[in-house]
């Protein structure tokens, strides 16, 4: 099960802003101070709790817990739930339900039972094997392409994955705060 970031660019950036516009839309989410800080209930589909089961279980093998977090513990499921909710359009959410109805039929048929209510060894094997053969063959599952990007942007833009998976420091670099002009000839691109 490697390489999930065998997208291309165009998948990666619809990935990123799928993600961006989710963490936008959680800061709408609070409710009021009055109601003990508790979300909004949206009248937007949701995924369903068959679906929520297999999206979870798919993104904790694909970034299963070690010695750093995993995905269900960087709530990738969470967010991914928020972006069908909050972001997408009708066509977006049709495109996911097929997919993910596609991806569950097929491990039922290889594996006998629901991915969800298999074992971690057999989830791992199974996924391993369709992984291999999505990245292999072009065009195979562009959907499991697509889901397999957006649970590594929304775990590498979680604070899990940011602080403890990648190298993280809050303040790179030590701060001068007052620094000659004559040393930094050129401004900053980023």
């Amino acid at each position: 099960m490697t390489n999930f970031f065998m997208t291309d660019r165009r998948d990666a950036i619809k990935a990123l802003l799928a993600i961006s516009a989710a963490g936008a839309l959680s800061a709408c989410l609070e409710g009021p101070a009055d109601s003990g800080g508790s979300t909004t209930v949206s009248s937007a589909p949701t995924l369903s709790a068959s679906e929520m089961a297999l999206v979870s279980a798919l993104a904790q093998t694909i970034i299963p817990k070690t010695e750093t977090a995993g995905a269900i513990e960087a709530v990738v499921p969470a967010t991914i739930q928020s972006l069908f909710t909050e972001w997408a359009d009708d066509n977006y959410r049709t495109y996911w339900r097929a997919g993910l109805d596609k991806l569950e039929k097929h491990f039922v048929r290889s594996g006998g039972q629901p991915f969800a209510k298999m074992t971690a060894s057999q989830q791992s094997n199974l996924l391993g094997k369709y992984d291999t053969q999505a990245f292999a063959e072009n065009g195979f599952d562009d959907f499991y392409k697509s889901l397999k990007s957006t649970v590594a942007t929304a775990y590498y833009m979680s604070e899990p994955g940011a602080s403890e998976e990648l190298a993280y420091e809050s303040v790179p670099g030590e701060w001068r705060g007052c620094v000659p002009l004559s040393e930094f000839p050129k401004t900053w691109a980023t």
